[in-house]
């Protein structure tokens, strides 16, 4: 035999009026998830910062080793006449600081003096700390 339940409307389940989050729960749930996303934003920003800063110092760097090449490949200069005689000793062209606009690096074509970027400023110490 099996059991036969029998119910007539005693097992409906009744939602009442305070089942649900009220609209301050809510909101207050939202505010610390926009604070949240701010922490998030603000900290991936810094990352990125940082990330164009140390690309900046690398292509310092590489461009510093083309510069000692070209100076063993001319001795006796102290300036590359122009970019398009500088742009061979790099395999995809003269890198540029992702942070300005594209343009080159300052003293870029000077053999004498360090190039520098204007928008890094804490890379020229870096730089230099390595000679």
């Amino acid at each position: 035999m099996r059991p036969t339940i029998k119910a007539k409307g005693h097992c409906r389940a009744r939602l009442s009026v305070s089942a649900g989050f009220s609209l301050v729960e809510i909101l207050v749930v939202l505010a610390i998830i926009a604070i949240a996303a701010g922490f998030v934003g603000v900290s991936i920003l810094s990352v990125l910062k940082q990330q164009n800063s140390r690309i900046c110092l690398t292509n310092m760097v590489t461009i510093e080793a083309a510069k000692d090449e070209y100076a063993r490949d001319h001795p006796g200069g102290s300036a590359i006449p122009s970019a398009s005689d500088f742009a061979p000793y790099f395999r995809f062209g003269i890198p540029r600081c992702p942070d300005n606009n594209r343009s080159d690096y300052a003293n870029l074509l000077d053999l004498k003096n360090p190039v520098n970027c204007p928008v890094h400023l804490e890379n020229a110490g870096k730089l230099n700390a390595g000679k």
